[in-house]
């Protein structure tokens, strides 16, 4: 048996050994192969610039990719004109043609080709003259600048000439004459291209007037001081334009919308153009309503009011001094009545501080609103600059009317804006009284 074992074990040891040198590393048993490259060859490489158009003194930088969509920048060979240069960038220092590849593992790339003159470079050819504005109103002043085709300003060390020959100081103009003028800027020996510019006239401005909306009644023991007020302010001024809007009175006018409007909470109540309360106590408080007087109104109006029979027809126009076409403007149109007589509750030590205001005189009492409460709207289209807007009303005399003689009409431009909704804007911008009979023409300043 120890015979049979020394016989075979060389027989074992050298099948064994054949063994592992037919199974090696890289094929496994069954014979499949093991770490076969499949990705795609590289065929072909682009170069590309940061650029596409290059100026004298410019660095512009290259880049280069397989086909395959690998960037081998680093690893190629950069050529100019057929020479190598030693990096991917290049600066270019004279006129000229220059032609660029890349070559990477004997493949060429594409031809990028830049030709260098001296237009392309920063030098100062030309000369452009613009203006802040292209049209001013009669008194401002335009202001010039003067720019290099290099991207330099000139505006400094420019001559800037009328059409008429005349040199500006500087480089500003004072628009005293309306008209069309032109310009043209001169730096050394360039001459810059012709600039115009339109001076309007100014725009029309109106007498600015205040709106008083008092809301009362004859039962309103406090009311008489409010009514004092008014008069105070009617003795100061001659632009109060004064609404008395009665409530639960023989005078009652359903006002809820304007109540709303405000948030009406109690009487006496005075609203100056319709978002103002007038403070407490009004008649120490005067210069309140005359502030609003002061200055000027970008619009103004004018009413014709007239009488035929029980017919009133009334024209009322709008005039704009400036563009309001992108606004919402509405119309309120009123009809009040003078010289109502009633006896009126009084707390108050006004009129000589009688409890009853025996006969006491109600003027400016609303009657009617021929229009919307809070406005009619007026057309974008009409409120242009300079242009008119003109409403024509005909109706009956308002059947609580007592005495046609004393009626007056009221227009009231409104800001339209948030119609409706409590605490909104409908301001009043401008307003008007006439009294029937009147001839208005605007009240421009």
């Amino acid at each position: 048996m120890k015979t049979i074992s020394k016989i075979y074990f060389p027989l074992y040891f050298f099948l064994l050994t054949c063994f592992f040198i037919a199974c090696g590393p890289n094929e496994p048993v069954g014979g499949s192969a093991q770490n076969v490259d499949n990705s795609p060859d590289v065929t072909s490489i682009v170069i590309s610039a940061d650029s596409n158009t290059a100026n004298l003194n410019d660095l512009i930088t290259f880049n280069v990719v397989t086909n395959t969509g690998d960037s081998i920048t680093s690893s190629a060979d950069f050529y100019l004109n057929g020479a190598l240069i030693s990096s991917n960038s290049y600066s270019f220092i004279s006129e000229g043609t220059y032609v660029f590849t890349a070559v990477y593992e004997g493949l060429t790339s594409n031809e990028l080709s830049f030709t260098i003159t001296e237009n392309n470079s920063n030098e100062l050819t030309s000369i452009t003259l613009s203006s802040n504005l292209s049209s001013y109103l009669i008194n401002e002043v335009a202001t010039f600048t003067v720019i290099g085709n290099d991207g330099i300003e000139y505006t400094t060390d420019s001559s800037i000439t009328m059409a008429d020959g005349t040199v500006l100081t500087g480089n500003t103009y004072d628009t005293t004459t309306e008209g069309t003028f032109t310009f043209t800027a001169t730096y050394n020996s360039l001459v810059s291209n012709e600039t115009q510019i339109d001076v309007l006239p100014s725009p029309a401005s109106f007498q600015k007037n205040v709106l008083i909306e008092d809301y009362t009644g004859t039962w309103c023991g406090y009311c008489p001081r409010v009514s004092y007020g008014i008069e105070l302010v009617k003795a100061e001024t001659d632009k109060a334009v004064v609404v008395a809007i009665h409530r639960q009175d023989e005078y009652n006018f359903n006002a809820q919308a304007l109540e709303s409007l405000i948030g009406l909470t109690g009487y006496p109540t005075a609203m100056l153009n319709r978002t103002i309360s007038w403070g407490y106590p009004e008649p120490n408080n005067i210069g309140q309503v005359i502030n609003l007087t002061n200055g000027a109104s970008d619009l103004g109006l004018s009413i014709n009011p007239t009488i035929t029979d029980n017919t009133m027809n009334i024209q009322i126009e709008v005039k704009f001094g400036i563009d309001y076409s992108l606004a919402e403007l509405a119309l309120v149109v009123y009809v009040l009545e003078d010289d109502l007589f009633s006896d009126q509750d009084n707390y108050t030590e006004y009129y000589g501080g009688a409890s009853v205001l025996t006969d006491f005189e109600h003027d400016h009492v609303l009657r009617a609103s021929l229009t919307d409460l809070l406005g009619d709207p007026i057309p974008q289209s009409s409120m242009t600059a300079d242009n008119i807007f003109t409403q024509t009303i005909t109706t009956n005399i308002p059947s609580n009317v007592t005495n046609s003689d004393n009626l007056s009409i009221v227009a009231i431009v409104v800001n339209s804006s948030g119609n409706g909704t409590p605490g909104s804007s409908n301001q009043a911008i401008n307003s008007r009284s006439a009294y029937f009979g009147d001839t208005q023409t605007f009240q421009e300043l």
